[in-house]
């Protein structure tokens, strides 16, 4: 079964990215990702580790003034 939309608030990059690993293949198209504490000063590791995942997919994470950060699988 496809996943539609998928928050993201285990306040642990490696836990985060353990995570994603295994459901991102599972997102369906068009899908949202909510990424708490993304945009935080406090957060860097868990922002540098979105960053590079989303650069391995080829997507763009956009920051919300609330700190989260949103990503769409294409």
């Amino acid at each position: 079964r496809k996943i539609a939309y998928l928050s993201m608030d285990l306040n642990h990059a490696g836990a985060e990215m353990a995570v994603m690993d295994k459901l991102w293949p599972r997102l369906s198209k068009g899908a949202v990702v909510v990424v708490d504490d993304y945009g935080w000063t406090g957060n860097e590791e868990q922002y540098n580790a979105w960053n590079a995942f989303a650069a391995t997919k080829d997507v763009s994470i956009l920051s919300m003034p609330t700190g989260q950060g949103i990503i769409i699988k294409q």
